[in-house]
């Protein structure tokens, strides 16, 4: 039967998809090597080695319950989540990857290290957690911009310095069996979305909330879309209209 069972809505989607979309990434990083090569690039860490990659990960901390897009447990046990702050674990390692500069500090590559504020100033604290950030925004000639710049296309690429990440995106572009994970991605991403709405409006309608809570509850949802890959037509689909789709739009090119 192939991948006629899915639309075209979401056919579409899932080609335009980027490894930066949350959809794909998490289906790229299931492949521990790509994964690999991702990190070892970003780390500055050639001989760094995962022994284990689990998308959408939900760890349980202290004070909360926190969902990683990616928890890869490296060789030496320590953690290097990528999406969501993970604290109070020793030896962690925090990656974040955005389409924009987030320190807003021209740099496409930045490391932070926690400071405690003493008389002397501010020195670094040595609580075995390091956070990257890194962007697609500045670029320069390095392997890790070029790495950096992969994450922003549709299409499948070769590339011989990143052989795992080329056949990630290769498989999951350019095969019948890989599309259509991607496929089966989306349409669960959009039932994920529409069940959180439903459940959200329930939620307002027993607290008698206002319209306006749940107006705004369509909008975020259609933001979460459109921050992840979904095309207009697959989100007008959803029962949403034109207009809510055009502001959230608007909302988004205002937020850079």
């Amino acid at each position: 039967m192939g991948n006629t069972q899915y639309s075209k809505a979401t056919k579409e989607t899932a080609e335009n998809l980027r490894i930066i979309d949350d959809a794909m990434f998490r289906l790229v990083a299931e492949r521990k090597e790509a994964c690999q090569e991702i990190l070892r690039t970003l780390l500055d860490r050639p001989q760094l080695r995962g022994l284990k990659v689990t998308p959408q990960c939900v760890i349980t901390s202290l004070y909360r319950e926190i969902v990683l897009d990616v928890l890869c447990i490296l060789k030496n046990g320590a953690y290097t989540p990528k999406g969501t702050d993970f604290s109070d674990i020793p030896q962690v390692v925090i990656l974040y990857i955005t389409e924009y500069d987030a320190l807003h500090n021209g740099q496409m590559i930045t490391r932070v290290k926690r400071c405690m504020d003493t008389q002397e100033g501010y020195v670094p604290v040595d609580d075995g957690e390091e956070i990257f950030f890194a962007n697609t925004v500045v670029r320069d000639d390095s392997d890790k911009s070029e790495l950096l710049q992969f994450f922003l296309r549709k299409d499948a690429f070769e590339d011989v310095k990143f052989p795992e990440l080329s056949r990630a995106v290769k498989y999951f572009k350019e095969t019948e069996g890989g599309f259509g994970e991607m496929c089966k991605t989306v349409e669960d991403y959009a039932k994920n979305y529409a069940k959180d709405y439903a459940e959200e409006r329930e939620k307002i309608g027993l607290e008698k909330g206002l319209e306006r809570g749940r107006s705004e509850e369509r909008m975020n949802a259609i933001r979460k879309m459109l921050q992840n890959g979904f095309n207009r037509e697959m989100i007008l689909s959803l029962d949403y209209s034109e207009t809510e789709l055009e502001a959230a739009e608007k909302e988004l090119l205002a937020q850079g």
